[in-house]
């Protein structure tokens, strides 16, 4: 099940930011980078919701930092914590991020000397660790800076550059997630199916109707797109991917449930229940460590399902009368629909398995 590509989102995207840097020393800066970030409508992240540094949180901070869009280095006077290897966690955040591919912003003070002993080092093997860790930021993208104001405008324009250099997927709002090019794809399924429930209504009924086995059925599989949305670090998680199901898997999950007339929310979360598990069951290129999870089948690809299964004859539209505050659709078997159910999911009898043959008498 692998990942496949973001999908378009809107350009009022918010685009998340992890802050690197040694916490005491540099609380000033932080907290002007934070302002900037905001008032330029992104998300920071950072130590802030880690302030302990120690292998355990390290890991986590991975996390954080892999579902960020950049990563923003700042360096003052001092190495920082070390773990049992001597490498700092911030210079290994810093190698994380590269390793990753995210797009990097390097921050290092335009006159060291000037910063105030008690935010520098102690230790010389600290300071020649600093240095060598100074060379390899200044190796990418670097500026430098005197102050927590300058550094919160060169920080604007830093990130407004990586934007346009470097675009990114960024966050969005659920209700705004769907573009122009989706609802137009939607609105033309919605013609499609009512061009299929027209031609159906002309045709005569008959019990013994086949399906059209002129359109994709049984064994032949279908790709749906899949939104997981879950909960981690403190934050709302999204990733997008595709699963493929056969036909007749959706037949043999769907059919039970449209013997009567079922609304068509109700069928969509069966789907989307049934996908969650498949998803948790394998695990396999998703994220498996979330809270809360949910899963959602694209509009897009619940259209083709029901476009699909009446083309094929095996549903229809619900004829019966029902409120006038009912504004939902609603789905049912056809004869033939019903009929390719049954041998779906009926149970054949086995002549193995039959009672022994009592007739001779006690």
């Amino acid at each position: 099940m692998p990942l496949c590509a973001p999908y378009n989102v809107p350009m009022d995207r918010r685009h998340q930011v992890f802050i690197s840097s040694t916490f005491l020393d540099l609380k000033d800066e932080r907290k002007e980078i934070i302002q900037t970030l905001l008032e330029m409508d992104c998300i920071p992240a950072g130590m802030e919701m880690f302030p302990a540094a120690n292998e355990d949180q390290l890991t986590l901070i991975k996390g954080v930092i892999d579902e960020c869009d950049y990563y923003l280095i700042v360096i003052g006077g001092r190495y920082g914590s070390m773990d049992e290897a001597g490498i700092s966690y911030t210079e290994q955040e810093y190698d994380h991020a590269v390793s990753k591919g995210i797009p990097v912003m390097g921050f290092v003070p335009s006159d060291p000397d000037l910063i105030p002993q008690g935010k520098t080092d102690k230790s010389d093997t600290a300071a020649t660790k600093l240095a060598e860790f100074v060379a390899k930021v200044q190796s990418k993208m670097t500026k430098s800076y005197s102050g927590p104001e300058d550094l919160g405008g060169k920080v604007a324009r830093s990130l407004s550059q990586l934007r346009k250099s470097h675009p990114r997927p960024g966050w969005v709002r659920g209700d705004q997630a769907i573009t122009p090019e989706v609802r137009a794809e939607i609105a033309e399924l919605k013609a499609t199916i009512a061009g299929f429930e027209k031609q159906q209504a002309e045709q005569p009924t008959d019990s013994t109707q086949s399906i059209d086995e002129t359109f994709a059925h049984g064994t032949e599989v279908v790709e749906l797109a899949v939104t997981h949305h879950g909960y981690y670090s403190y934050q709302n998680q999204e990733e997008q991917g595709t699963l493929e199901y056969t036909w007749d898997d959706l037949v043999e999950l769907l059919g039970p449930f449209m013997i009567d007339e079922v609304p068509e929310p109700t069928l969509r979360d069966t789907l989307n229940q049934h996908v969650l598990r498949d998803i948790l069951e394998s695990g396999e290129g998703w994220a498996t460590h979330w809270g809360r999870e949910s899963v959602e089948i694209s509009d897009r690809s619940w259209g083709s399902i029901t476009v699909q299964l009446r083309a094929l004859g095996l549903i229809s539209t619900g004829t019966k009368k029902r409120t006038a505050s009912d504004k939902a659709v609603y789905w049912k078997l056809t004869p033939a629909g019903d009929q390719y159910l049954v041998t779906l999911r009926a149970i054949p009898h086995d002549p193995a398995h039959s009672p022994a043959d009592n007739t001779g008498g006690v």
